[in-house]
């Protein structure tokens, strides 16, 4: 299990808004590599990538209030969770895009094999 602090999602933000736009992309895909490694020591390694299942417990704050993204990986295949107590505050769409950008972009990950739910928690 890995626990990511308070500002690795606002860090994570901030570099895949930098990676999509084209004119910035080769400097934020390394800020994410380093970004994703320094959280994730362990699963660097291809051969415990394989067969480690990790899970990722991801804060996020914005707009006053919290809530949790919880990804599951295991071999190729990734799982994101979004728990909200106060549905329509964070746009989990937003949340998925900048976690499948980081996972697909650092890790042997297909995209179109990333699952996504969403969970109201109350």
């Amino acid at each position: 299990m890995f626990y990511m602090n308070t500002f690795w999602f606002t860090k994570a933000s901030e570099l895949v808004a930098r990676y999509d736009k084209t004119n910035h992309a080769e400097e934020a895909m390394i800020r994410i590599t380093r970004l994703r490694r320094s959280i994730c020591p362990e699963i660097r390694d291809k051969d415990m990538q394989q067969s480690l299942p990790a899970w990722i417990f991801v804060p996020i704050h914005g707009n006053n209030h919290w809530s949790l993204a919880i990804i599951w990986i295991h071999n190729d295949v990734a799982m994101l969770d979004h728990l909200d107590s106060f549905l329509g505050t964070h746009d989990p769409e937003a949340i998925f895009h900048i976690l499948r950008t980081v996972l697909c972009l650092t890790m042997p990950i297909d995209p179109a094999l990333v699952q996504t739910g969403i969970m109201n928690v109350e």
